[in-house]
């Protein structure tokens, strides 16, 4: 293909694989996991021009998703679509409000229950800075490390998403051949829009920009919970082990999870299970896999796991298995 057209891509999934929504953003890996029961579907869309590349994700389900950005670019992302504002960072971000990442910064994130759409944009600094010379008269303060985002008006976030949604409409479905000087216009058009958002926030960045306190500290206990959680996932939930390796007493843990996830951490520890014996089934092979996987992950009765399993996948262990 000619380097200055740009590259669409898209691919649907039918029922959660947390193996194959690794790579939806290009040049990194955030893992994903299911944070609410049904039938998961997910179109997942990447527009790629010569300098830089759009992805966005529409799922009907919510998730939890933690990586980090390309070391050599920086991230500016958004939830396009969401039944409400999604937690990124310890922060409650709503639809259409810029998040800026410096390179390989790191983001965690979780939408409300419900549909939601994400889209992030990936560009090198260089570039970064050199459109907004020429269409701001002046660079973006951009972190050089971590990431920050403030309040965007109504206007502001309708635009930018709405600027979004055309790119994605505009490559999936071209009206006849495409020339490089469109491809040129709708570039621009997309970056100029991102440009604007990012500029009608980055003025100052005050510490308040980077998160409170409160909403600090709660990001780190939910993510030291996690933490813990995960060295416990051949094992049913544990309140008191975990309140005493976190020092935090059992009221407040499961306030603040729930304030993160809607639901306390004993359920959030159960749905890691779920997920994690799903990703081993769909590896495994044989007679007695399915026992071997819910023995593995702390799932003592062999029925019990399988209605909830399924009422969480739609389908029973040994479907998964067959898949």
């Amino acid at each position: 293909m000619d380097d200055s057209l740009a590259q669409y891509s898209r691919f649907d999934v039918d029922g959660f694989d947390a193996d194959a929504l690794l790579g939806v953003v290009r040049d990194t890996r955030f893992e994903q996991r299911l944070l609410a029961g049904g039938q998961f579907k997910a179109c997942v869309q990447r527009v790629v021009f010569p300098e830089f590349s759009l992805d966005s994700g529409a799922y009907n389900l919510p998730i939890f998703a933690s990586g980090s950005f390309g070391e050599d670019l920086i991230g500016l992302a958004m939830a396009v679509n969401s039944d409400g504002p999604m937690w990124a960072n310890g922060r409650w971000i709503p639809a259409g409000q810029i998040m800026v990442f410096a390179e390989d910064s790191e983001l965690n994130v979780r939408p409300r229950p419900g549909g939601w759409q994400w889209a992030v944009l990936l560009i090198s600094r260089p570039v970064l800075q050199r459109a907004a010379v020429t269409w701001l008269g002046r660079e973006l303060q951009v972190p050089r490390s971590g990431w920050y985002s403030r309040t965007a008006s109504a206007t502001d976030a309708a635009r930018l998403r709405r600027t979004v949604l055309n790119t994605l409409e505009d490559a999936a479905h071209p009206k006849g051949l495409v020339t490089p000087a469109q491809i040129q216009v709708q570039a621009q058009t997309l970056l100029t829009a991102f440009l604007a958002s990012v500029a009608a926030t980055d003025a100052g960045q005050p510490p308040r920009a980077l998160g409170s306190y409160s909403e600090r500290y709660r990001d780190a206990v939910v993510r030291r919970a996690e933490n813990y959680l995960k060295t416990q996932s051949d094992r049913p939930y544990d309140s008191r082990a975990l309140t005493t390796a976190l020092g935090v007493g059992e009221r407040q843990l499961e306030r603040l999870f729930r304030d993160a996830y809607g639901h306390g951490p004993c359920q959030w520890h159960q749905m890691a299970r779920l997920n994690l014996a799903r990703s081993a089934l769909r590896q495994a092979r044989g007679q007695g896999a399915v026992t071997d996987v819910a023995t593995r992950y702390g799932f003592g009765h062999l029925g019990r796991f399988s209605v909830m399993y399924r009422d969480v996948f739609g389908e029973s262990p040994r479907d998964t298995l067959r898949g």
